[in-house]
């Protein structure tokens, strides 16, 4: 996929897309796959095959064993590819973009996790005390497992105290003995969450742990204020309206947004006529005196970013926090546009609309143009201060 398009000068180079499956490590290699299609029964035969390559996956991935076997596997094939390219791309410029479809999309937010505590700017993150010259980059790393934990590329544990003492150097990606090997990944700059379940499973983790939700975003790009702004990440959750396994994340952030709708992804730099209409009723509708809690210019103002509320620890088990603060960041939530078609029936646009992500269009441009977009603000930025 190469396009480039910007305000005033041209982006040089490429966008080259790279498929990367965790598919395999469950479904073939332990034969999970084929014991799930000799027990499954032989009627709806279409409607089983969903509920095998969903339901499953998803049991397979909360079992902590599997889940940490699959982010090991997954960046392992993520951290070769990488060096790989940066070795025989001479002109690349080492930023990453991913793009997680379904389950794909929970697996990367997860290993993010595991480089968010790194970054040095961004939300949650205390401000850079050094922004001179070009910040080291953010890396995901995971060394190779114990043996004992039955996962590819283990080693024993005199490996894993050599691995320790390289670490402790500040090599990130030592060789232990046999040739294996920890693994690394930058942090990506964008997260594309496409048609993504992850809102139901942070609402789960959250009803377990007594803490905010920004705190799984550490490191999101700040807009407001200024002295939070930095480079971190950009996510981006990607959703058809009518698809049943995705969930939006911006409530879980600010429920103020649950009554909000999510950005539109435009259809052609527009909306369709559909859309035009809808939004055409809903304008008028917004401008009664009496409609609401903001007006109409001071509600698309709101609706331009995400506000984020982010109280000290301390107050929050107050019933009335001591100090209220808030930072603003770029609106996660983004929907496709409905054809005209699916909009006559929600029911059949559910049933394929989970799978259409890759030959939307609409999607495809929008991924390159926040890609872009992404790669250019941090240069802006800093030419600006």
């Amino acid at each position: 996929e190469e396009q480039g398009q910007g305000e005033g000068s041209q982006p040089s180079g490429r966008i080259e897309f790279l498929p990367l499956e965790w598919y395999g490590p469950i479904h073939v290699d332990v034969g999970i796959g084929n014991r799930l299609k000799n027990v499954t029964l032989k009627s709806v035969s279409s409607l089983r095959d969903f509920a095998n390559f969903a339901l499953a996956d998803v049991m397979v991935y909360l079992d902590d064993q599997w889940r940490e076997r699959i982010h090991e596997e997954l960046l392992r094939k993520m951290a070769n590819l990488w060096k790989l390219f940066s070795e025989r791309t001479s002109d690349y410029s080492g930023e990453v973009a991913v793009i997680g479809h379904f389950l794909g999309s929970v697996i990367m937010f997860d290993l993010m996790q595991k480089g968010l505590e790194k970054l040095p700017q961004g939300l949650h993150c205390s401000p850079s005390k050094d922004t001179s010259g070009s910040p080291k980059k953010t890396m995901v790393s995971a060394p190779a497992k114990p043996a004992n934990v039955a996962t590819p590329g283990s080693i024993d544990r005199k490996g894993i105290k050599i691995l320790k003492d390289h670490m402790a150097k500040g090599n990130i990606a030592p060789l232990a003995k046999g040739g294996h090997a920890a693994y690394e990944h930058p942090v990506p700059r964008c997260l594309f969450a496409v048609g993504s379940p992850l809102g139901m499973f942070l609402s789960i983790r959250l009803s377990q742990k007594a803490q905010r939700a920004s705190r799984y975003f550490r490191g999101l790009d700040v807009r407001w204020p200024a002295v939070s702004e930095g480079r971190g990440w950009r996510m981006f959750n990607v959703f058809h309206p009518d698809d049943p396994i995705a969930y939006r994340i911006e409530p879980l952030l600010n429920p103020a947004y649950a009554s909000m709708n999510p950005r539109v992804v435009p259809h052609k730099g527009g909306l369709r006529w559909n859309h035009q209409i809808k939004s055409w009723f809903s304008t008028s509708a917004s401008k009664s005196p009496d409609g609401g809690m903001w007006d109409l210019e001071g509600q698309e103002t709101f609706e331009e970013v995400l506000v984020v509320p982010t109280e000290d620890p301390a107050s929050f088990f107050e019933e009335k926090p001591a100090r209220q603060s808030v930072v603003t960041v770029d609106r996660v939530d983004y929907a496709l546009q409905v054809s005209a078609f699916e909009s006559m029936n929600e029911m059949l646009s559910a049933i394929h609309s989970h799978f259409s992500y890759w030959e939307n269009e609409d999607l495809l441009r929008f991924i390159v143009d926040q890609i872009f977009e992404s790669l250019q603000t941090p240069s802006k930025a800093r030419s600006s201060k």
